[in-house]
Protein backbone atom coordinates (compact mmCIF):
# COMPACT_ATOMS: atom_id res chain seq x y z
CA UNK A 1 0.00 0.00 0.00
CA UNK A 2 1.46 3.23 -0.93
CA UNK A 3 1.81 6.11 1.12
CA UNK A 4 -0.75 8.22 -0.11
CA UNK A 5 -3.57 5.42 0.10
CA UNK A 6 -2.64 4.88 4.04
CA UNK A 7 -3.29 8.40 4.90
CA UNK A 8 -6.63 8.14 3.05
CA UNK A 9 -7.68 4.65 4.85
CA UNK A 10 -6.41 5.07 7.88
CA UNK A 11 -8.09 8.47 8.20
CA UNK A 12 -11.02 6.91 7.13
CA UNK A 13 -11.27 4.44 9.66
CA UNK A 14 -10.53 6.70 12.35
CA UNK A 15 -12.82 9.32 11.51
CA UNK A 16 -15.35 6.16 11.39
CA UNK A 17 -14.53 5.24 14.69
CA UNK A 18 -14.99 8.71 16.21
CA UNK A 19 -18.44 9.51 14.35
CA UNK A 20 -20.40 6.16 15.31
CA UNK A 21 -18.94 4.65 18.71
CA UNK A 22 -22.01 3.58 20.45
CA UNK A 23 -23.16 6.31 23.54
CA UNK A 24 -21.51 8.59 21.93
CA UNK A 25 -25.11 10.46 21.55
CA UNK A 26 -25.40 11.01 25.50
CA UNK A 27 -25.48 13.89 26.18
CA UNK A 28 -23.23 16.40 28.96
CA UNK A 29 -24.70 19.22 31.08
CA UNK A 30 -24.45 22.31 28.85
CA UNK A 31 -20.69 24.54 28.27
CA UNK A 32 -21.09 26.70 31.14
CA UNK A 33 -18.57 29.08 29.07
CA UNK A 34 -20.47 29.55 26.11
CA UNK A 35 -22.09 32.85 25.75
CA UNK A 36 -25.18 31.37 24.04
CA UNK A 37 -26.67 27.60 24.89
CA UNK A 38 -29.20 26.06 22.90
CA UNK A 39 -29.34 22.84 24.25
CA UNK A 40 -26.87 20.83 24.09
CA UNK A 41 -25.01 22.83 21.66
CA UNK A 42 -23.52 26.18 22.64
CA UNK A 43 -22.45 28.55 20.50
CA UNK A 44 -19.48 31.69 20.60
CA UNK A 45 -19.89 34.60 18.46
CA UNK A 46 -17.08 36.50 17.06
CA UNK A 47 -16.78 39.87 14.92
CA UNK A 48 -13.65 42.03 14.11
CA UNK A 49 -13.50 45.25 12.09
CA UNK A 50 -9.67 45.30 10.96
CA UNK A 51 -7.26 47.10 8.42
CA UNK A 52 -9.66 50.41 8.59
CA UNK A 53 -7.84 52.88 6.99
CA UNK A 54 -5.30 53.72 4.69
CA UNK A 55 -2.53 51.44 2.61
CA UNK A 56 -0.30 53.46 1.21
CA UNK A 57 1.29 51.22 -1.52
CA UNK A 58 -1.81 48.31 -2.35
CA UNK A 59 -0.11 46.71 -4.54
CA UNK A 60 3.81 46.42 -2.87
CA UNK A 61 5.00 48.23 -6.00
CA UNK A 62 8.74 49.62 -6.15
CA UNK A 63 7.30 52.72 -8.08
CA UNK A 64 4.80 54.83 -8.80
CA UNK A 65 3.18 53.04 -5.90
CA UNK A 66 -1.03 53.18 -5.36
CA UNK A 67 -2.54 54.42 -1.98
CA UNK A 68 -6.47 53.52 -1.07
CA UNK A 69 -9.15 52.99 1.75
CA UNK A 70 -9.45 49.48 3.10
CA UNK A 71 -10.99 47.42 5.34
CA UNK A 72 -11.65 44.26 6.39
CA UNK A 73 -14.90 42.32 8.25
CA UNK A 74 -14.41 38.99 9.50
CA UNK A 75 -17.31 37.12 11.13
CA UNK A 76 -16.93 34.12 13.18
CA UNK A 77 -19.36 31.46 14.87
CA UNK A 78 -18.19 28.26 16.30
CA UNK A 79 -20.79 25.46 17.78
CA UNK A 80 -19.88 22.97 20.19
CA UNK A 81 -21.78 19.82 21.21
CA UNK A 82 -20.81 17.92 24.20
CA UNK A 83 -21.87 14.13 24.46
CA UNK A 84 -21.03 11.46 27.18
CA UNK A 85 -17.54 10.89 25.28
CA UNK A 86 -17.73 13.16 22.12
CA UNK A 87 -17.34 16.43 22.03
CA UNK A 88 -17.92 17.98 17.88
CA UNK A 89 -16.96 21.65 17.18
CA UNK A 90 -17.70 22.98 13.65
CA UNK A 91 -16.13 26.67 13.25
CA UNK A 92 -17.47 28.97 9.98
CA UNK A 93 -15.50 32.06 9.19
CA UNK A 94 -15.86 34.56 6.47
CA UNK A 95 -13.58 37.73 5.74
CA UNK A 96 -15.38 40.57 3.68
CA UNK A 97 -12.21 42.59 2.05
CA UNK A 98 -12.84 46.53 1.20
CA UNK A 99 -11.03 49.10 -0.91
CA UNK A 100 -12.76 51.40 -2.07
CA UNK A 101 -10.80 52.99 -5.69
CA UNK A 102 -9.10 49.19 -7.01
CA UNK A 103 -12.22 46.92 -6.72
CA UNK A 104 -9.79 44.08 -8.38
CA UNK A 105 -8.36 43.80 -4.91
CA UNK A 106 -11.93 42.92 -2.90
CA UNK A 107 -12.94 39.41 -2.01
CA UNK A 108 -15.24 37.41 0.11
CA UNK A 109 -13.19 34.57 1.27
CA UNK A 110 -14.90 31.38 3.45
CA UNK A 111 -13.60 28.76 5.25
CA UNK A 112 -14.97 26.20 7.69
CA UNK A 113 -13.63 23.70 10.21
CA UNK A 114 -15.42 20.57 11.82
CA UNK A 115 -13.58 18.79 14.13
CA UNK A 116 -14.50 15.58 16.49
CA UNK A 117 -12.63 14.49 19.44
CA UNK A 118 -13.43 11.32 21.30
CA UNK A 119 -12.03 10.78 24.91
CA UNK A 120 -11.96 7.34 26.80
CA UNK A 121 -9.71 8.66 29.61
CA UNK A 122 -6.48 6.88 29.02
CA UNK A 123 -7.05 6.88 24.82
CA UNK A 124 -8.05 9.54 23.13
CA UNK A 125 -9.05 10.17 19.41
CA UNK A 126 -9.43 13.08 16.75
CA UNK A 127 -10.60 14.00 13.34
CA UNK A 128 -10.76 16.84 11.06
CA UNK A 129 -11.84 18.27 8.09
CA UNK A 130 -11.41 21.70 6.98
CA UNK A 131 -11.49 24.07 3.64
CA UNK A 132 -11.14 27.03 2.19
CA UNK A 133 -11.88 29.72 -0.35
CA UNK A 134 -9.86 33.00 -0.61
CA UNK A 135 -8.40 35.27 -2.25
CA UNK A 136 -6.16 36.33 0.35
CA UNK A 137 -2.10 36.91 -0.05
CA UNK A 138 -0.66 33.46 0.70
CA UNK A 139 2.69 34.78 2.29
CA UNK A 140 5.13 37.78 2.29
CA UNK A 141 6.75 36.31 -1.29
CA UNK A 142 2.95 36.22 -3.22
CA UNK A 143 1.46 39.53 -3.33
CA UNK A 144 -1.12 38.48 -5.62
CA UNK A 145 -4.76 38.38 -4.45
CA UNK A 146 -5.26 34.69 -6.02
CA UNK A 147 -8.26 32.16 -5.80
CA UNK A 148 -7.62 28.96 -4.36
CA UNK A 149 -9.14 26.59 -2.60
CA UNK A 150 -6.83 24.56 -0.23
CA UNK A 151 -8.93 21.78 1.81
CA UNK A 152 -7.35 19.23 4.85
CA UNK A 153 -8.25 16.51 6.84
CA UNK A 154 -6.58 14.50 9.39
CA UNK A 155 -6.86 11.77 11.89
CA UNK A 156 -5.30 10.42 15.09
CA UNK A 157 -5.04 9.90 18.90
CA UNK A 158 -2.99 9.54 21.65
CA UNK A 159 -3.08 6.92 24.28
CA UNK A 160 -1.54 7.32 28.31
CA UNK A 161 0.83 4.61 29.19
CA UNK A 162 1.57 6.25 32.43
CA UNK A 163 0.37 8.66 34.99
CA UNK A 164 2.92 11.35 33.02
CA UNK A 165 4.14 10.06 28.98
CA UNK A 166 1.97 9.64 26.13
CA UNK A 167 2.07 8.01 22.96
CA UNK A 168 0.55 9.47 19.71
CA UNK A 169 0.03 8.85 16.12
CA UNK A 170 -1.34 11.72 13.35
CA UNK A 171 -2.04 11.46 9.94
CA UNK A 172 -3.31 14.00 7.39
CA UNK A 173 -3.33 15.46 3.90
CA UNK A 174 -3.29 19.09 2.88
CA UNK A 175 -4.32 19.84 -0.67
CA UNK A 176 -3.15 23.73 -2.49
CA UNK A 177 -5.55 24.14 -5.24
CA UNK A 178 -5.33 27.56 -7.57
CA UNK A 179 -7.60 28.77 -9.85
CA UNK A 180 -5.95 27.53 -12.95
CA UNK A 181 -6.34 31.15 -14.60
CA UNK A 182 -4.29 32.68 -11.91
CA UNK A 183 -0.80 34.23 -12.75
CA UNK A 184 1.67 36.18 -10.93
CA UNK A 185 3.91 38.05 -12.44
CA UNK A 186 3.87 35.89 -15.39
CA UNK A 187 3.69 32.71 -13.99
CA UNK A 188 0.43 30.38 -13.88
CA UNK A 189 0.51 29.87 -10.24
CA UNK A 190 -1.23 26.41 -10.46
CA UNK A 191 1.25 25.17 -12.23
CA UNK A 192 3.89 25.79 -9.40
CA UNK A 193 1.69 25.28 -6.66
CA UNK A 194 -1.41 22.82 -7.04
CA UNK A 195 0.40 19.87 -4.65
CA UNK A 196 -1.17 17.24 -2.42
CA UNK A 197 1.01 17.12 1.34
CA UNK A 198 0.56 13.80 2.95
CA UNK A 199 1.87 13.17 6.26
CA UNK A 200 2.37 10.71 9.27
CA UNK A 201 3.58 11.83 12.67
CA UNK A 202 4.27 9.84 15.51
CA UNK A 203 5.38 10.99 19.04
CA UNK A 204 6.51 10.37 22.78
CA UNK A 205 5.81 12.85 24.64
CA UNK A 206 5.95 13.34 28.95
CA UNK A 207 3.97 15.94 31.54
CA UNK A 208 7.13 18.19 32.75
CA UNK A 209 4.39 19.79 34.96
CA UNK A 210 1.03 20.27 35.10
CA UNK A 211 1.14 23.18 32.94
CA UNK A 212 4.01 22.06 30.38
CA UNK A 213 4.15 18.96 28.05
CA UNK A 214 7.22 18.19 26.18
CA UNK A 215 7.41 15.51 23.12
CA UNK A 216 9.39 14.10 20.75
CA UNK A 217 7.73 14.17 17.02
CA UNK A 218 8.90 12.33 14.43
CA UNK A 219 7.18 12.84 10.89
CA UNK A 220 6.94 11.39 7.31
CA UNK A 221 5.97 14.09 4.27
CA UNK A 222 5.46 13.41 0.81
CA UNK A 223 4.65 16.25 -1.04
CA UNK A 224 3.67 15.53 -5.06
CA UNK A 225 2.92 18.22 -7.53
CA UNK A 226 0.60 17.44 -10.90
CA UNK A 227 1.55 20.27 -13.32
CA UNK A 228 5.12 20.50 -11.85
CA UNK A 229 6.79 16.89 -10.56
CA UNK A 230 10.05 18.32 -10.80
CA UNK A 231 9.07 19.86 -7.87
CA UNK A 232 8.08 16.63 -6.01
CA UNK A 233 10.13 15.91 -2.47
CA UNK A 234 10.07 14.13 0.59
CA UNK A 235 10.63 14.94 4.21
CA UNK A 236 12.05 13.65 7.47
CA UNK A 237 11.13 15.54 10.25
CA UNK A 238 12.75 14.74 14.26
CA UNK A 239 10.89 17.78 15.78
CA UNK A 240 11.56 18.70 20.11
CA UNK A 241 7.98 20.43 20.69
CA UNK A 242 7.00 21.62 24.35
CA UNK A 243 3.43 23.10 24.91
CA UNK A 244 2.43 25.47 27.90
CA UNK A 245 -1.50 25.46 29.16
CA UNK A 246 -3.32 28.24 28.58
CA UNK A 247 -3.95 28.05 32.55
CA UNK A 248 -0.27 29.36 32.93
CA UNK A 249 1.69 32.29 32.78
CA UNK A 250 3.28 31.25 29.27
CA UNK A 251 1.06 29.81 26.67
CA UNK A 252 1.56 28.01 23.27
CA UNK A 253 3.85 25.99 21.51
CA UNK A 254 7.44 25.70 20.19
CA UNK A 255 9.37 22.95 18.43
CA UNK A 256 12.86 23.40 17.31
CA UNK A 257 14.48 20.32 15.54
CA UNK A 258 15.89 19.19 12.19
CA UNK A 259 14.10 18.57 8.73
CA UNK A 260 15.73 16.63 5.48
CA UNK A 261 14.32 17.46 2.52
CA UNK A 262 14.90 15.19 -0.60
CA UNK A 263 13.69 16.23 -4.09
CA UNK A 264 13.45 13.32 -6.55
CA UNK A 265 14.48 14.75 -9.20
CA UNK A 266 18.24 15.37 -9.25
CA UNK A 267 18.14 18.95 -10.17
CA UNK A 268 15.45 20.10 -7.12
CA UNK A 269 18.47 20.74 -4.45
CA UNK A 270 18.29 19.09 -1.29
CA UNK A 271 18.46 20.98 2.45
CA UNK A 272 19.23 19.29 5.62
CA UNK A 273 19.14 21.29 8.93
CA UNK A 274 17.84 23.44 11.68
CA UNK A 275 13.92 24.21 11.51
CA UNK A 276 11.97 25.76 14.07
CA UNK A 277 8.54 27.10 14.52
CA UNK A 278 6.16 29.08 17.85
CA UNK A 279 3.78 31.06 18.73
CA UNK A 280 4.15 32.08 22.33
CA UNK A 281 2.25 34.64 25.05
CA UNK A 282 4.15 35.51 28.37
CA UNK A 283 2.35 37.40 31.03
CA UNK A 284 4.24 39.80 33.38
CA UNK A 285 3.45 41.21 36.36
CA UNK A 286 -0.57 41.24 35.06
CA UNK A 287 0.14 44.58 32.92
CA UNK A 288 2.78 43.68 30.63
CA UNK A 289 2.31 40.90 28.00
CA UNK A 290 4.48 39.83 25.29
CA UNK A 291 3.43 37.90 21.88
CA UNK A 292 6.07 36.15 19.69
CA UNK A 293 5.92 33.82 16.54
CA UNK A 294 8.68 32.44 15.04
CA UNK A 295 9.40 30.17 11.98
CA UNK A 296 12.45 28.58 9.83
CA UNK A 297 11.74 26.25 7.05
CA UNK A 298 11.64 25.22 3.63
CA UNK A 299 8.76 27.12 1.49
CA UNK A 300 7.89 26.44 -2.11
CA UNK A 301 8.30 29.50 -4.12
CA UNK A 302 6.78 30.42 -7.13
CA UNK A 303 9.65 31.32 -9.25
CA UNK A 304 10.47 28.03 -11.93
CA UNK A 305 14.23 28.28 -11.53
CA UNK A 306 14.25 28.68 -7.88
CA UNK A 307 12.09 26.42 -6.71
CA UNK A 308 11.82 26.71 -3.33
CA UNK A 309 13.62 29.21 -0.13
CA UNK A 310 14.66 29.10 3.20
CA UNK A 311 12.40 31.37 5.15
CA UNK A 312 13.53 32.45 8.95
CA UNK A 313 11.94 35.13 10.75
CA UNK A 314 10.05 36.01 13.46
CA UNK A 315 7.62 38.75 15.20
CA UNK A 316 6.77 40.40 18.31
CA UNK A 317 4.71 42.41 20.16
CA UNK A 318 4.74 44.15 23.80
CA UNK A 319 1.00 45.18 25.44
CA UNK A 320 1.03 46.77 28.40
CA UNK A 321 -2.36 47.64 30.49
CA UNK A 322 -2.63 51.18 31.09
CA UNK A 323 -5.67 52.53 33.44
CA UNK A 324 -9.30 53.08 32.17
CA UNK A 325 -9.09 49.94 29.90
CA UNK A 326 -6.45 51.31 27.75
CA UNK A 327 -3.59 49.71 26.39
CA UNK A 328 -0.58 50.12 24.25
CA UNK A 329 1.63 48.20 22.06
CA UNK A 330 4.60 48.54 19.67
CA UNK A 331 5.49 45.67 17.37
CA UNK A 332 8.07 44.42 15.02
CA UNK A 333 9.14 41.75 12.87
CA UNK A 334 11.61 40.57 10.16
CA UNK A 335 11.74 37.56 7.77
CA UNK A 336 14.42 36.73 5.20
CA UNK A 337 13.88 34.43 1.68
CA UNK A 338 17.20 32.52 1.48
CA UNK A 339 16.61 30.73 -2.61
CA UNK A 340 17.74 27.64 -4.07
CA UNK A 341 18.47 27.64 -7.84
CA UNK A 342 18.02 24.53 -9.56
CA UNK A 343 20.98 22.22 -9.33
CA UNK A 344 22.65 24.25 -6.83
CA UNK A 345 23.08 23.92 -2.89
CA UNK A 346 23.70 27.16 -1.58
CA UNK A 347 21.93 29.90 -1.26
CA UNK A 348 21.55 32.04 -4.41
CA UNK A 349 19.83 35.44 -3.29
CA UNK A 350 17.50 36.64 -0.34
CA UNK A 351 14.33 38.47 0.02
CA UNK A 352 14.18 40.48 3.33
CA UNK A 353 11.08 41.62 5.06
CA UNK A 354 10.45 44.13 7.99
CA UNK A 355 7.50 45.80 9.44
CA UNK A 356 7.34 47.47 12.56
CA UNK A 357 4.74 49.84 14.41
CA UNK A 358 2.72 50.74 17.49
CA UNK A 359 -0.71 51.13 18.66
CA UNK A 360 -3.18 52.14 21.26
CA UNK A 361 -6.27 50.24 21.88
CA UNK A 362 -9.38 50.58 24.66
CA UNK A 363 -11.16 47.90 26.02
CA UNK A 364 -15.11 48.03 26.35
CA UNK A 365 -16.14 45.86 28.86
CA UNK A 366 -14.96 41.86 28.50
CA UNK A 367 -15.54 41.27 24.86
CA UNK A 368 -14.90 44.13 22.77
CA UNK A 369 -11.73 46.18 22.09
CA UNK A 370 -11.16 49.02 19.76
CA UNK A 371 -7.80 50.07 18.50
CA UNK A 372 -5.30 52.24 16.31
CA UNK A 373 -2.30 51.73 14.59
CA UNK A 374 0.54 53.33 12.77
CA UNK A 375 2.84 50.18 10.51
CA UNK A 376 5.89 50.79 8.08
CA UNK A 377 6.77 47.74 6.21
CA UNK A 378 9.62 46.90 3.34
CA UNK A 379 11.40 44.22 1.59
CA UNK A 380 14.55 44.35 0.44
CA UNK A 381 15.92 41.80 -2.50
CA UNK A 382 19.26 41.46 -3.55
CA UNK A 383 17.56 39.64 -6.58
CA UNK A 384 16.23 41.83 -8.71
CA UNK A 385 15.10 45.41 -7.48
CA UNK A 386 11.84 45.63 -8.49
CA UNK A 387 10.65 43.06 -5.60
CA UNK A 388 11.49 46.11 -3.14
CA UNK A 389 9.04 47.94 -1.96
CA UNK A 390 8.07 50.59 0.96
CA UNK A 391 4.45 51.33 2.79
CA UNK A 392 2.73 52.85 5.32
CA UNK A 393 -0.60 52.34 7.61
CA UNK A 394 -2.52 53.90 9.37
CA UNK A 395 -5.48 51.46 10.44
CA UNK A 396 -8.18 51.13 13.02
CA UNK A 397 -9.56 47.86 14.48
CA UNK A 398 -12.53 47.09 16.37
CA UNK A 399 -13.52 43.15 17.85
CA UNK A 400 -16.34 41.95 19.70
CA UNK A 401 -17.12 38.31 20.68
CA UNK A 402 -16.46 35.52 22.74
CA UNK A 403 -12.73 34.07 23.61
CA UNK A 404 -12.14 30.65 25.65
Amino acid sequence: MNHKRYVDTAACALLALILFVPDAGAQEPPDEHAPVQLGPIGFRPRLTFTDVGIDSNVFNESVDPKDDFTLTASPTLEATLRARRLRLTYTSAGEFVYYRTYSSERSTNRSFLLRADLDFARLRLFGSLGAQQTRARMNTEVDARASRKPWSYSAGGAVKLFSRTTLGATIRRDRNSFDPAEQFRGVNLATVFNNDLDVIEGSAGVELTPLTFLAVVVSSERSRFELSPLRDSNTLRIAPTITFSPMGLITGTASLGYRRFDGKDPSLPDYSGLVASGSLSVLLANRFKVDATFTRDVRYSFEEQQPYYLVTGGRGTVTTQLAGGFDVRVTGGRESLAYRNLGVTAPTGVDRFIVYGAGIGYRVGLRARLGVDVEHSQRASDRTADRRFEKNRVFGSLSWGASR
